[in-house]
């Protein structure tokens, strides 16, 4: 009886060991989760853990539990704001403090650029008087010879998208130097974003190959780089995720 025993001792201190430390803990109750909520205070990448700690402890209430939750509102908002701080980590901010005005870029556009290369860039501005962002596309060509582009033709697998020159609210013509001193000639078309040009970026994004034509004195076919693929995904996720939420929890995000 006596080996008996020990053998079965044996076995619950091997389970004890292997169960992870937490597997005992005891469910938060809803005013402990409040009081995680409450101690959240102003949302940063730094303080992260906070957030995370009180996501966590809610998670383990039941539904009932859940929705006795006073301040679920500000978790819920914290969490929003956290995503924004993310997303926007990956990107560029220029921000005009008398304007109030930012300007939200990808920097492995700006990397492609310096080294001469052509891109497809996708850019958002917010404003104070503004109560979303606003997206611009900009279809940028670098190269040895002038273009003169009067029109940009876009194909994504069976699909075909045209700009014609009237299309454009911003054309830039000029000659530029690259990091490595070398003088190119640049062009830039750019366009404030409707449905038709976020529907093209996604198709691109979507696809397997995408060419942008830049048709002029001669044309130049372009196609969208792995690099310039991420540099367009980072930027419409950020945006999108500033379009989700309402102007005052974008406010606390751009801070």
């Amino acid at each position: 009886m006596r080996r008996k025993i020990s053998a079965i001792l044996v076995t619950v201190l091997i389970m004890l060991m292997v169960m992870p430390m937490g597997a005992f803990a005891a469910v938060p109750s809803v005013q402990e989760v409040e009081t995680l909520i409450a101690q959240i205070g102003t949302v940063t990448r730094e303080n992260r853990s906070a957030v995370e700690k009180a996501v966590n402890a809610y998670n383990q209430l039941d539904d009932a539990s859940k929705a006795g939750v006073s301040n679920f509102d500000v978790l819920a908002e914290a969490q929003q704001i956290l995503g924004i701080k993310d997303a926007l980590a990956k990107l560029n901010i220029d921000h005009d403090k008398v304007e109030d005005s930012r300007i939200i870029s990808s920097s492995k556009v700006g990397k492609a650029l310096g080294e001469g290369k052509c891109s497809v860039t996708a850019i958002i501005y917010t404003y104070a008087d503004q109560d979303e962002p606003s997206l611009a596309v900009a279809f940028v060509y670098i190269g040895d010879k002038p273009l003169d582009a009067n029109k940009i033709v876009v194909r994504i697998g069976d699909n075909k998208y045209t700009y014609n020159q009237d299309a454009f609210a911003t054309i830039k013509r000029d000659v530029v130097k690259i990091d490595s001193g070398v003088i190119k000639c640049a062009e830039y078309y750019g366009t404030w974003a409707e449905n038709f040009d976020i529907d093209l970026l996604r198709d691109a994004l979507s696809s397997q190959e995408a060419i942008f034509r830049f048709s002029g004195y001669q044309n130049y076919d372009y196609v969208l780089t792995q690099q310039n693929r991420q540099a367009i995904t980072d930027v419409l996720n950020a945006y999108n995720l500033m379009c989700s939420v309402s102007p005052d929890v974008l406010r606390k995000a751009l801070a």
